[in-house]
């Protein structure tokens, strides 16, 4: 029984290990050709360049950005904190850029323009909700969320300014919209965006209620320490996760309770 079980779990993790060569290959495979495809993009621009022609970092802007998605995208196969945290990262401050390169390309008398800005606003759209779900959690995750995307919209606040359409315009329009949509979600993932933000709340006012307990426990003499590291325990970790530091503060009332009893029991002896 014990070798069959043995067999299972080697089966396993052989595919498993399989899977995983897999997926390294493929994103190999993915960053060379986004690399490849940069390169040529970038050869004109290049080419010109060492003939001394002018003109060259102007058409370096979407190679480069080709190239650096070449680079995250061989975190895509790797499953831990911190690979997702970069994918995570990049796509906030990918996001905004690519919306307002959109806004700039919408020029609806030439059809491939519209198609490529809709495109693009399409993958922007996309990188947005990457940056939601890989990003959430605590409030110390949200706060780097909304740091990455406030630093993708200061670049597309500096693209805009770089490159401004003409006022009133289709294009100016859309840029103006983007730029207020991407300012907007950075103040609400700040200030607002917090979905824990009640338990917070409750989080803190229990924490409040308990530590003057606690004074008032240890002006009577009583032995509160386990209770008071616990409490302390829940006063560093707690807003993080209230979810968490309740229960600490669970374990502190248990554990107050527990001294108030063992206290009385010995007055009475």
């Amino acid at each position: 029984m014990v070798d069959a079980w043995a067999d299972v779990e080697t089966a396993i993790e052989s595919a498993i290990k399989q899977r995983q060569q897999r997926l390294e290959r493929l994103t190999s495979t993915s960053a060379l050709l986004l690399l490849s495809g940069a390169l040529w993009l970038m050869w004109p621009n290049l080419n010109a360049a060492i003939l001394g022609e002018s003109g060259l970092l102007k058409g370096l802007g979407f190679p480069l950005l080709i190239i650096v998605w070449g680079l995250i995208i061989q975190d895509l196969a790797v499953d831990d904190a911190r690979a997702r945290t970069r994918v995570g990262s990049a796509a906030s401050v990918l996001w905004p850029v690519l919306l307002i390169t959109a806004a700039q390309a919408l020029d609806f008398s030439n059809l491939s323009l519209v198609a490529g800005s809709v495109l693009l606003t399409g993958v922007a759209l996309s990188c947005l909700s990457a940056s939601k779900s890989i990003l959430q959690g605590g409030l110390d995750v949200l706060r780097w969320r909304a740091l990455m995307t406030g630093l993708g919209t200061v670049i597309a606040i500096s693209l805009f300014a770089g490159s401004t359409p003409e006022s009133m315009t289709n294009e100016w329009l859309a840029c103006i919209v983007s730029m207020a949509f991407a300012v907007g979600l950075t103040g609400y993932v700040w200030f607002v965006g917090d979905d824990q933000r009640a338990n917070r709340k409750k989080f803190s006012r229990r924490l409040d209620s308990l530590e003057v307990q606690l004074l008032e426990l240890k002006a009577d003499g009583a032995a509160v320490d386990q209770a008071s590291s616990l409490i302390m325990t829940a006063r560093e970790e707690g807003h993080v996760d209230p979810l968490h530091g309740m229960e600490l503060l669970n374990q502190a009332e248990d554990e107050m309770e527990r001294a108030l009893s063992l206290s009385g029991d010995v007055e009475a002896i």
